[in-house]
């Protein structure tokens, strides 16, 4: 084993470890406690591997220039951040020194510790927003450079609701905020109709895949209007100024097998004087005329003998 002088001091025990081209240490493995005087203070970085829910990962990791830039704690630790004291297991810096991400867990999820063994050691975490007060349980929280609220993940199972540009609003999986406070971004708990430029649209992502919080399915500008939206129950209809056509909406994709078939929700964005579609076919909404219906979904046939069953043909499942 070997150890390395850094401006934190002496790293010792040093299992594994990778250097930058100019030889100064990026990230390492240590296997023997110490405490380091980072900017939330004195912490220790993990050094005990072996128990089921850890994760064998990089104790400490630095930028370029020598300051830290990620550190895993050996045990969840409180520690001071611009929303109060937190309790964390990992934490990212900006190269300044000011938190970047906070996670209150960090448990390796695999056979022997599943998703809901991490959710039940989680802690519900108390906050007052402008947008509202909330109580949740919270998988990480990303702040600006500043110190203000970039996005906030929840645990699968939590929802929250806050005040948005649509009223007061049920979000699962997380929401994103602009430097100044307003609301970016959420993932509804539940489809709502918007109004757009192009008219009722409504919003809402059953396929969202609730990594973070940072980008959703629901986006506004700074002033509250609407950015883009994704939904997989509306479909619109184009038509142009020379009276042909053009369809929009969800679609049946299969997977790389060719086995499963799976619903690919329709993207909308709005700027400006546009509209655009799946981020390909734009068009100036003063131009066309947009008509919005629902998007119903065929069920799929599973049968065997189509011939003596003509259900599929008969019944449609609206996606909500």
């Amino acid at each position: 084993m070997s150890q390395y002088l850094t401006q934190y001091g002496e790293l010792k025990a040093i299992s594994t470890f990778n250097t930058y081209p100019d030889g100064q240490i990026k990230d390492c493995v240590l296997n023997e406690k110490v405490d380091i005087p980072t900017p939330l203070g004195l912490l220790t970085p993990q050094y005990e591997h072996a128990e089921l829910r850890r994760k064998h990962i990089y104790s400490v990791s630095f930028f370029q220039s020598g300051k830290i830039s990620r550190i895993a704690l050996n045990e969840q630790t409180e520690v001071e951040t611009p929303l109060g004291k937190l309790p964390a297991e990992l934490i990212t810096f900006y190269e300044s020194g000011s938190i970047k991400r906070l996670f209150p867990l960090n448990g390796q999820i695999s056979g022997y510790w599943g998703e809901d063994d991490e959710y039940d050691l989680a802690h519900e975490l108390n906050f007052k927003f402008p947008f509202g007060s909330i109580r949740t349980k919270l998988i990480g929280i990303y702040f600006y450079e500043n110190g203000t609220i970039q996005s906030l993940t929840l645990w699968p199972k939590e929802t929250i609701t806050v005040i948005t540009p649509l009223g007061e609003q049920k979000v699962r999986i997380g929401l994103s905020l602009y430097p100044g406070g307003n609301i970016k971004s959420f993932e509804p708990a539940n489809p709502i109709d918007v109004m757009t430029p192009i008219g009722l649209i409504n919003a809402f992502d059953s396929t969202a895949n609730g990594i973070t919080g940072d980008k959703n399915s629901l986006n506004f500008t700074e002033n509250g209007t609407i950015k883009s939206l994704t939904t997989l129950s509306s479909k619109t209809t184009v038509m142009n100024p020379d009276q042909t056509e053009k369809l929009y909406s969800p679609s049946l994709i299969q997977d790389v097998n060719g086995e499963e078939i799976f619903l690919q929700p329709l993207k909308i964005d709005f700027f400006q004087d546009r509209v655009c579609f799946n981020g390909q076919d734009e068009y100036k909404i003063g131009e066309n005329h947009f008509k919005i219906e629902p998007y119903y979904k065929p069920i799929q046939n599973k049968c065997s003998d189509c011939a003596s069953c003509t259900q599929c043909s008969l019944d449609l499942q609206k996606i909500i």
